[in-house]
């Protein structure tokens, strides 16, 4: 009931629209029932007492109700059809801008397939529930209401008779509720896993062919389907059980209403056309509650999918905006991390106090072997997560004192395997600057050794780039991703090992490049390869979440066995690299 009243506040908006909308459907259904009225009276004025004269009058009657009927159902559909596709609107921008707004760590928990599913199927559901569903419901609710009285009017023993079934239909859909409902929450959490490995399959599909797993991997699909599948007919199985019987016990009602109803218009209790009449709307009561239980189906599969959905829109971000951010002070990016200890949700701690000062415009090199917490640490500096301890700094303010669209801005990321969005070449190296002129994109362009491939693709900077910019080479997305990072003029630069995808030839022009970006800058490089340390003015060695040495090349050389160790057989180089720094 929590979950169902909740999902009835997205209709707060259209509220004035969903109250024109009930209006119209009570006009349907009042309209509909006054047509056994009118046949009462060809049947007992025209048919029984001879009075031809009332049959016109009669006739224009009813063609004046079904024309009132269609203009009226027509509004009903219409307005219905908005208030639907309005709800979806709201809601799939509200789960958008939620999930925009939700931390780097909660998209490493939750499958992407998942996420569609809730924001594709089960935000379906609840709109058609919403924007018909109620209304049908609303309809039927209306017409038995109103039919039971004119019932009871016209006969109130047959009324009781036709009535008799009631509290079996009603014990029947409560069991048919009450069994149904974690039924079809698990019917939506398979079909978001057959979403999700499907999504998983086409975008990891060069690793599946590469490693000739398509069959397996079709294999591992037909099972997850298979579950889902296995689970769907659970759910068919009840409504096949429940539905029916719903629409069994008022045929029961119909066969009373027969045989008493005969008896009593046979002794003249009830005129004919009365008989006719009532029968007429008993009738209009078979289709409610024929349909009631398909609306309950209905309303369980809308209240799973908002269950579900709540589950996104509930979660809170990791990391919070500051209520009242402090402004970024001038400087020139000047870090600090203050005894950090950071660890993945209740896991172990993977950064472990950690002291580590980044004066402002110099380059520091990240070393250590993998799981050491290199990435890690870079990903406290523009909040991706925070530490469970310490504090991190920039320019000397609290990263957490800071509105993270400005701290976002002063920190810039290249990493390792570089995102690009199906849009130009262009509008990805101007996206965290999208005012930024031709010129200046072009200038970045040049600055990360990226113009001369760029004049080659079929319309330069307009060329667009597949999903997730897979019709490039790596190293020309990876320089593309560093013409954005230099584009956006940040304080500081994090390099996680960003030449990694490049030759020999290109990484030396890259860090030639880079040399100038950085220069007057603060960056801190991720370095998995000894030419890149030639970029750092200083290195920092970590290991198992902690930093152990610090220096120059040489100092740490002569004085770290650590260093030695990841200098001699942990950094993945050419061998003439390491003639470069002895």
């Amino acid at each position: 009931m929590r979950a169902l009243l909740r999902l009835l506040t997205f209709l707060r908006p259209y509220r004035g629209q969903v109250v024109i909308t009930a209006l119209c459907a009570a006009g349907v259904m009042a309209a509909t029932i006054t047509l056994p009225y009118l046949t009462r009276v060809v049947i007992d004025e025209v048919l029984v007492a001879g009075r031809s004269g009332v049959l016109v009058p009669v006739l224009l009657g009813f063609l004046a109700v079904g024309a009132l009927r269609l203009v009226l159902a027509v509004t009903r559909r219409l307005l219905a059809g908005r208030v639907s596709l309005g709800v979806e609107v709201d809601l799939r921008a509200r789960m958008f801008g939620h999930l925009q707004r939700l931390s780097v760590g909660y998209f490493d928990r939750m499958p992407v397939g998942q996420l569609m599913s809730r924001a594709t199927s089960d935000l379906q559901t609840v709109r058609f529930f919403l924007g018909y569903g109620l209304v049908f419901l609303f309809m039927n609710v209306f017409t038995v209401i109103a039919v039971t009285v004119l019932m009871l009017l016209i006969d109130a023993r047959l009324a009781l008779v036709a009535l008799a079934v009631g509290p079996g239909l009603m014990l029947i859909a409560w069991r048919y509720t009450k069994v149904s409902n974690p039924v079809f929450v698990d019917v939506q959490q398979r079909v978001g896993e057959v979403t999700a490995m499907a999504e998983e399959s086409i975008s990891g599909i060069r690793i599946v062919k590469a490693f000739g797993q398509e069959t397996p991997r079709a294999e591992g699909f037909g099972q997850t389907a298979t579950r889902a599948f296995d689970r769907s007919m659970d759910a068919a199985w009840i409504r096949a059980s429940y539905q029916p019987l719903i629409g069994f016990l008022p045929v029961l009602g119909l066969a009373g209403v027969l045989i008493y109803g005969g008896i009593l218009t046979i002794d003249g209790s009830l005129s004919l056309g009365e008989f006719v009449q009532f029968y007429l709307y008993l009738t209009f009561l078979v289709g409610p509650f024929r349909v009631f239980g398909t609306l309950l189906g209905s309303a369980q599969r809308a209240i799973a999918g908002g269950k579900r959905i709540f589950e996104v829109l509930d979660a809170n971000p990791d990391v919070e905006e500051p209520a009242r951010p402090t402004p970024l002070p001038a400087g020139r990016g000047g870090v600090r991390l203050e005894h950090v200890t950071f660890g993945y949700g209740e896991g172990p701690a993977v950064l472990s106090d950690i002291d580590l000062d980044v004066e402002a415009g110099t380059a520091v090199a990240l070393i250590g072997s993998t799981g050491s917490g290199k990435t890690t640490l870079t990903n406290l500096l523009p909040r991706f997560a925070d530490p469970r301890e310490g504090r991190v700094t920039l320019d000397g303010v609290d990263v957490r004192e800071l509105s993270l669209t400005e701290l976002r801005r002063a920190v810039a990321v290249v990493p390792q395997d570089p995102f690009l969005f199906s849009m130009s070449v262009g509008e990805n190296i101007s996206y965290g600057a999208p005012d930024a002129t031709e010129d200046d994109v072009r200038a970045v362009a040049r600055a990360a050794q990226a113009d001369r491939f760029i004049d080659d693709l079929p319309k330069g900077l307009d060329t667009v780039v597949g999903e997730r910019g897979f019709t490039l080479s790596g190293g020309q997305r990876q320089r593309i991703a560093i013409a954005r990072a230099i584009l956006a003029d940040p304080r500081v630069l994090v390099l996680d090992d960003a030449t990694a995808s490049v030759d020999a030839t290109t990484e030396a022009e890259i860090h030639d490049a880079l040399r100038a970006a950085m220069r007057g800058r603060t960056t801190i490089v991720i370095a998995h390869r000894l030419s890149t340390l030639q970029l750092a003015d200083e290195l920092v060695v970590l290991e198992e979440g902690r930093v152990v040495a610090r220096g120059t090349h040489e100092e740490l050389y002569a004085t770290s066995p650590e260093y030695r160790e990841i200098h001699d057989h942990g950094l993945a180089t050419p061998a003439q690299d390491a003639e470069v720094l002895r």
